[in-house]
């Protein structure tokens, strides 16, 4: 980042008291979906944020407009300045021990884009009102 994008960045933490990229009256809680994972083809997710620090997540993945393939996760989840914790403690209804720490570049009401380092994996998410996929058919 150039010398003028850093002062940007810090008169906006100063200004709003938040990192860069982070809005005051956004929040994780509520339900995301994500048409794409940049680490796996095919596959898309839901994950619901709810207010008790709980999270449910599922992947769907299909190939040639054809579903092949689920997965469930579910756990707790906190925030952290611009970090987002993710501890998920059942995968496809086993007992399961996986974290995950995940840099947010925006949070809106709208719109979610954390990046899983050192891969530098970008995810983006969008806030939906309902936890349902599209058809496999109809994915974007």
């Amino acid at each position: 980042m150039r010398a003028g994008g850093i002062r940007i960045a810090l008169a906006a933490m100063v200004l709003t008291g938040l990192p860069a990229g982070l809005h005051a009256d956004a929040t994780l809680i509520g339900i995301w979906f994500s048409p794409f994972q940049p680490d796996e083809d095919g596959v898309m997710s839901l994950i619901e944020f709810k207010a008790d620090g709980t999270f449910r997540e599922e992947f769907r993945k299909c190939v040639a407009g054809d579903y092949i393939g689920y997965q469930t996760e579910s756990g707790t989840w906190s925030m952290e300045g611009d970090v987002e914790h993710i501890m998920a403690d059942m995968i496809n209804g086993d007992a399961a021990m996986s974290n995950s720490d995940y840099k947010i570049i925006l949070l809106t009401d709208s719109e979610r884009r954390i990046r899983l380092d050192p891969q530098g994996y970008v995810f983006i998410g969008h806030r939906v009102q309902a936890f349902e996929f599209p058809d496999c058919a109809n994915a974007v």
